[in-house]
């Protein structure tokens, strides 16, 4: 029986659990992944749809200052 070289990778304690995905097995963040990107952002630009231009402006600054992060 053939052992695998990352059979058992230990962490310490407070070690991040996805740099250990990566590493074991090829995982990429959900935040990374391009199809992700694009519903996130579908979702972000509900709110806009019916507003007009002035609106649009409005509710982007309302977000800046809020701080609130938009996927671009």
């Amino acid at each position: 029986m053939k052992k695998e070289l990352n059979s058992h990778i230990w962490t310490a304690a407070g070690t991040d659990i996805e740099e250990r995905w990566v590493k074991s097995y090829g995982w990429i963040r959900p935040s990374e992944q391009p199809e992700y990107q694009a519903k996130w952002k579908f979702y972000q630009e509900l709110p806009l749809r019916k507003l007009d231009d002035h609106a649009k402006v409005e509710y982007e600054m309302v977000l800046k200052k809020a701080k609130v992060a938009r996927v671009k």
